[in-house]
């Protein structure tokens, strides 16, 4: 028989335990065979008693009378079992040593008031759980030798009975102080008035013909077993003893709290922490493999102040989630409710989300840039958070675990949203316009001004129809050269965008180098220096030959990472230390699907499918025939076409050009290789720069022509 007369309804209920989400004593008890009743009506007669070998009492918190007292010690002295779990609460009711110490005292025996043992030395990860190992060979603590004694109090006069477990010789008796709603709140720190350990927990005396258990805990056997089992195992062995019946050997505890269900969560918990992180793993390789072919966009200025808008509002709805919670959950005054275990998962699940958080806003906000690793280490974080709470909703029922896993899915909106704008916007936010809105008031000279910190020996090369180029020394002592837009329109910012797109994921010895780019304090490209550009010029055969095969190994590169330049000319076709390198990718295309378009050429090099969609789309065939172009310049000295920008897209759709050895004899070995270059359908030109150097390669290999270098 459980008694349940308590004076706040469930808030002790000990027959079927709602408060800790876990199954019940009772249940434990009918799970071994027997059956099981309950007390709710006071008072306690001898009349409910009958029938029943043990009476458990476990904090209903309340003042018995001493008619029930009478009636517990006849109840035992006709040879029933009495298991009293102590209270450490002292004023009840109005007055000192009542509630259970008024029943222990009528066996002779009395618990200690207002203290709970602590034991800052000996614990299970925090003081109010106390390691016990000091324990007498009974049946009662049969195959048990520790257990963990959860925020209670002591045995302050066994009487008659005999001790079965002390605590350690570190632990004392915090002398507390009694909350509004009687519990015992203490501060964990030994004051000189205050008992030292050991401490007797547990006792048992035989008392007439029955026999009488005495613990000093009220949560030993509630809070208590959710952490280790032995806890249920007293208990039980307690009950088997009252009621001369013997210890069985195995047992198993009730509902899900059973070992074989525990390994069963544990394992697919396991299984499941393993598919996370391999899924993590696979995403930041797959990131770092796309990072070559991703393109960057620019944002639009509500979408990005949305972005931190809502990583902000789910930051602090974050907080309210994990923060409050633990006022409670670390709050020894609110037994039902009190579950440091809990608190210290959701403090540390709750932490590192914020800071991650945290971390993804300060970049967002300050640098405009979308760390999205950040936001996969914390998807990986809520979704073991809410497998923790999944399985532990289902080993204790526990009905506020649904709560964080729900709490927990939420949570994952703002960071789905971010992976879904990496995937559309890349790592940096380049807000549509207003990086380029601050070009329209800075001089040459202020621009100079604002790379002062940045670097140092500036020097204003020149500008070109794009932008401003200046020389300088980073702040590795490396020489660069730095490329400012001039203008903030509409089209100025579609090249920048699409220049360091491309740019930045091409690196090959006949393509400049870009170092780097910012967005602020204004846009900018920082790339390699080169001493000078290709001049246009007639170059000897075999020199011109060499800068045409540089050039298109350079571009093959780029094909290959699916990036049209579309605008080679002399003046993107720079020189360091005698390798020739492709610059200017402002007008480059990434080509993801059968053929796209390509305007803003230089007219002189434009293909005729970049003037005219007759000729279809721009693909890597334009890029051969705007390199026939500077082939054909370096052997004969002039431009295929010449004349206004009418004429000369006329007769690029209309005419071919004078082919290179009746200008220049010497241009007969490669003269086919030109005007293949230069037919005015893509199909009858080399089909990809791959079979341009192929054809090179054989000229070079082969070559047996005497040259004259006059």
């Amino acid at each position: 028989m459980f008694d349940e007369t308590g004076t706040f309804g469930n808030f002790y209920k000990i027959f079927n335990v709602e408060n800790f989400g876990t199954s019940s004593f009772a249940t434990l008890l009918e799970d071994n065979g027997y059956t099981v009743s309950k007390l709710t009506d006071k008072p306690i007669t001898q009349e409910k008693l009958k029938g029943y070998d043990v009476l458990v009492m476990m904090a209903p918190y309340r003042n018995y009378t001493d008619d029930e007292v009478s009636t517990i010690k006849n109840f035992v002295a006709d040879g029933g079992g009495l298991f009293l779990v102590g209270s450490n609460w002292g004023d009840v009711d109005g007055g000192p040593d009542f509630s259970y110490n008024k029943v222990a005292q009528g066996f002779g025996f009395s618990y200690a008031n207002n203290v709970v043992i602590t034991d800052s030395q000996d614990y299970f990860l925090f003081p109010n759980f106390v390691k016990i190992t000091n324990i007498t060979p009974d049946p009662i603590t049969n195959n048990v030798t520790e257990f963990y004694y959860v925020v209670g109090t002591y045995i302050k006069d066994p009487g008659n009975s005999t001790i079965l477990a002390y605590s350690s010789p570190t632990s004392f008796a915090d002398q507390g102080f009694t909350t509004p709603q009687g519990t015992t709140s203490s501060n964990n720190q030994m004051d000189p008035n205050e008992t030292g350990g050991p401490l007797p927990i547990i006792s048992t005396m035989n008392y007439g013909n029955g026999k009488v258990v005495f613990m000093g805990s009220a949560t030993t056997l509630t809070n208590f077993m959710v952490y280790r089992d032995n806890g249920w195992k007293l208990g039980l062995n307690s009950v088997n003893w009252l009621s001369n019946n013997p210890v069985p050997s195995t047992y198993k505890p009730a509902g899900l709290i059973n070992l074989a269900n525990i390994t069963h969560l544990i394992l697919a918990m396991i299984l499941f922490a393993v598919i996370v992180f391999a899924g993590l793993i696979y995403q930041l390789r797959s990131d770092r493999k796309s990072e070559g072919s991703s393109s960057i966009k620019t944002i639009k200025n509500w979408k990005f102040k949305l972005l931190i808008v809502l990583n902000a509002v789910f930051a602090v709805l974050a907080a309210l989630l994990f923060v409050p919670i633990n006022f409670i959950l670390f709050d020894i005054t609110l037994a039902p409710l009190y579950d440091p275990l809990l608190g210290y998962m959701l403090m540390i699940t709750g932490a590192i989300y914020l800071i991650f958080m945290g971390v993804i806003l300060f970049n967002i906000i300050s640098n405009q840039k979308l760390l999205i690793k950040f936001s996969y280490f914390n998807i990986v974080l809520l979704l073991l958070f809410i497998g923790v709470t999944v399985i532990l909703g289902d080993l204790f029922n526990f009905p506020l675990m649904q709560a964080f896993t729900y709490g927990g899915l939420f949570l994952l909106i703002p960071l789905l949203v971010n992976w879904w704008n990496s995937r559309d916007y890349g790592q940096y936010l380049i807000i549509e316009g207003k990086e380029f809105d601050r070009l329209e008031k800075l001089s040459a000279n202020a621009l100079l001004y604002e790379f002062r910190t940045i670097y140092t020996d500036l020097e204003y090369l020149g500008e070109g129809g794009f932008g401003r180029v200046f020389k300088a020394l980073n702040k590795n002592g490396q020489k660069v050269a730095i490329k400012i837009p001039k203008t903030f329109d509409k089209r100025a910012e579609r090249t920048f965008i699409t220049e360091v797109s491309n740019w930045s994921h091409l690196n090959h010895p006949n393509i400049v180098k870009l170092y780097d780019f910012k967005i602020l304090p204004i846009p900018y490209i920082e790339t390699e220096y080169c001493e000078d550009n290709l001049k246009k010029e007639m170059k000897p055969l075999k020199e011109a030959v060499n800068i045409i095969y540089e050039v298109a190994k350079g571009l093959q590169y780029a094909h290959n990472k699916h990036i049209i330049h579309g605008d080679i000319k002399f003046s993107n076709i720079l020189i360091k230390d005698n390798v020739y390198k492709i610059s200017d990718w402002g007008l480059s295309k990434f080509k993801s699907d059968e053929s796209l378009s390509l305007s803003g050429a230089t007219p002189s090099y434009a293909a005729p499918e970049q003037i005219s969609s007759d000729f279809g789309k721009a693909d890597e065939r334009t890029d051969i025939y705007q390199l026939g172009i500077v082939f054909y310049t370096l052997l004969t000295g002039e431009l295929p076409f010449k004349g206004e920008i009418f004429q000369i897209y006329s007769s690029t759709l209309t005419k071919m050009p004078t082919p290179p050895t009746k200008i220049n004899a010497n241009a007969e070995p490669v003269n086919d290789i030109i005007m293949k270059c230069l037919n005015k359908n893509k199909e009858d030109r080399y089909s990809s720069m791959g079979e341009l150097i192929e054809a090179l390669e054989d000229f070079i290999t082969n070559e047996t022509v005497q040259f004259d270098e006059e």
